[in-house]
């Protein structure tokens, strides 16, 4: 005579369901907190109806984020001191530089507001068409008129 053993019913699991592999996460990452900081996470996740852990995943990429832009804005801060103490030690130096000389290319358009011709100082009134002139290191862009364009 054979037995076949039966296997008890499995108990159910607790908690929520999990979720399908198609939706978890690739990596699972765990560390160890003090008693305020895990009270203080629960307290916060809780007020904004999200789990602790989606509460932390959105700090991380919120920190780095953060941490991108401001090494992003340093770059241009940097830039634009550089720039302006050039400029300030030249004034020191009695140096005047030609605003035309920072112009990489020129751009025809038809005028906003009144502007003042930098080569030649005429008036341009709105509505004329002018040159503004493209500039890569932040300086102020100069406008030229179109008879002035024809000495380039």
């Amino acid at each position: 005579m054979y037995y076949v053993k039966s296997t008890p019913p499995r108990r159910p699991r607790r908690g929520r369901t999990p979720l399908p592999e198609s939706e978890r996460k690739a990596r699972l990452i765990q560390t160890r907190v003090d008693e305020d900081l895990d009270d203080a996470l629960r307290d916060a996740a809780k007020q904004r109806r999200v789990t602790v852990s989606q509460l932390i995943r959105n700090v991380l990429e919120d920190t780095f984020t953060l941490v991108d832009n401001v090494v992003a804005d340093a770059a241009a801060l940097t830039a634009t001191v550089k720039r302006d103490a050039k400029r300030v030690a030249d004034a020191a130096r009695g140096r005047v530089r030609d605003p035309l000389e920072a112009v990489e290319a020129w751009q025809e358009v038809i005028v906003g507001k009144d502007q003042v011709c930098a080569r030649c100082g005429n008036a341009l009134t709105r509505g004329a068409r002018a040159l503004l002139g493209v500039v890569a290191d932040g300086s102020a862009r100069p406008w030229m008129c179109l008879p002035c364009s024809t000495q380039l």
